[in-house]
């Protein structure tokens, strides 16, 4: 009876040994390695909320980023948030290399996610390439830090490094693009052998980035794709400390991860109808004339406090777009635009203001799409109208779209601003630009 009494305890007892952390991060580093390849193509719609502070007292001579990492981390300065803005992207994965487009763009670009994005700050790894640097990579050394509380249970963490040799960890420095070393921490469920949480931090940084740290803190989970479960990024954040004591605060969160169809399509509104195809659609868009005025009204509001740059709206014409001389019509009113919102920014400091800018893409009816080439009507800044505007301030548009680009300032010091239903704007036809 003892006997058995006794080797059941020392049965619970070798149950509950904890896993060996060496076991564990060779099990999950098979997984992640093993399962890489088998990764097919994906797109997930990012939404990219970045935030850009301050110091609220400025120091009258600019830290070296010694200096700032020290005072940083000792709390010696507090910081203002002054703007805010927000993305809403289509990001395609193929073999670790992140190809992006507006959120419901018919097609992807096959160019770089950066150029789309344009100019601020903005960061690619949490998709993948981190995870194949880091465990796919003879030069990263391990080492294990203990056990880290998370969701009611705990992760193993290990310290990682990964030096400038062997490092694929790439930033912009002026116009060249360099590798850099890093190191972090990863956690790990001992259970599942599942990662769950990354952070990569790089503080030895090429001196035209203007930065002194980069920070990446990415949280992890198997996501369902067609072909088995993947292990998909959550949310990240990286965060940038600059040499000029501004700090940049970018959260992404990652939402619809499918599997990518090349041959897959995507439609706004109805099917085309019988017997008109959308080659003839595209046509007839590309022949407008240049200078025939809309006027359209928003369809649906417009929320700043949760619309993004790359979201679609969609608009109405208000009145039939007619040619100048015949009077034919040319869009009927009624007709469905759908436009795009190219930047959502929100400036916090006094005077608030909200910069948004609209560029139009097409317009449909019946289901029959056409591309639609129109900048803003400015036929009505007469002299008296433009000395009016002399001190107001300006929004300019994303570079390379300002001719077809409408822009609004809303100074407010609201939090949100909305657009409503049933705003209108004026527009002018204009020339297809030439093919680049």
């Amino acid at each position: 009876m003892r006997g058995g009494l006794l080797l059941a305890v020392a049965g619970m007892l070798w149950a509950q040994t904890p896993p060996d952390p060496t076991l564990v991060l060779a099990q999950a580093r098979d997984r992640i390695v093993a399962n890489h390849p088998r990764l097919p193509n994906y797109t997930c719609t990012q939404t990219v909320n970045r935030s850009y502070l301050r110091r609220a007292k400025q120091p009258v001579i600019p830290p070296t980023c010694t200096q700032s990492k020290s005072e940083r981390n000792s709390h010696e300065y507090g910081l203002d948030l002054y703007l805010m803005d927000r993305l809403r992207l289509d990001v395609k994965v193929s073999r670790g290399v992140e190809i992006g487009s507006w959120a419901g763009a018919r097609q992807f670009d096959e160019k770089s996610i950066f150029d789309l994005v344009g100019r601020g700050p903005f960061g690619t790894g949490a998709l993948g390439s981190f995870l194949s640097d880091i465990f796919d990579n003879q030069g990263t050394a391990f080492a294990y830090n203990g056990t880290v509380p998370a969701d009611g249970g705990k992760l193993y963490q290990y310290g990682y490094e990964v030096p400038l040799g062997a490092s694929h960890y790439l930033v912009k420095a002026g116009t060249d693009w360099q590798a850099i070393a890093y190191e972090g921490e990863v956690g790990i469920d001992p259970d599942s052998f599942d990662l769950k949480h990354l952070v990569v931090r790089a503080d030895h940084l090429p001196q035209e980035t203007e930065a002194c740290e980069v920070t990446t803190d990415v949280d992890y989970a198997m996501v369902r794709l067609s072909r088995g479960d993947f292990l998909l990024p959550q949310k990240s954040r990286l965060q940038i400390v600059t040499t000029s004591t501004q700090e940049d605060d970018i959260t992404t969160t990652y939402a619809s991860c499918r599997e990518y169809q090349s041959q897959s399509t995507i439609s706004f509104g109805d099917d085309p109808a019988a017997g008109t195809s959308a080659k003839t659609a595209t046509a007839t868009g590309a022949n407008l004339p240049a200078g025939a005025p809309i006027l359209l009204a928003l369809a649906e509001p417009i929320d700043t406090g949760v619309a993004a740059a790359g979201d679609v709206i969609v608009e109405k014409v208000r009145k039939a777009v007619q040619a100048k001389v015949s009077k034919d019509v040319l869009i009927p009113a009624g007709a469905t635009v759908r436009g795009r919102i190219v930047k959502m920014q929100h400036w916090l400091l006094p005077p608030g203001r909200f910069d948004v800018a609209i560029r139009l893409e097409s317009w449909e009816v019946s289901g029959v799409s056409a591309p639609l080439y129109a900048e803003p009507d400015r036929s009505g800044l007469d002299g008296d109208v433009a000395a009016r505007l002399r001190g107001v301030p300006i929004s300019l548009p994303p570079a390379g779209t300002s001719q077809q680009v409408r822009s609004y300032i809303i100074q407010t010091d609201r939090e949100r601003y909305i657009f409503p239903r049933g705003f209108e704007s004026k527009w002018i036809t204009m020339t297809p630009p030439a093919e680049p």
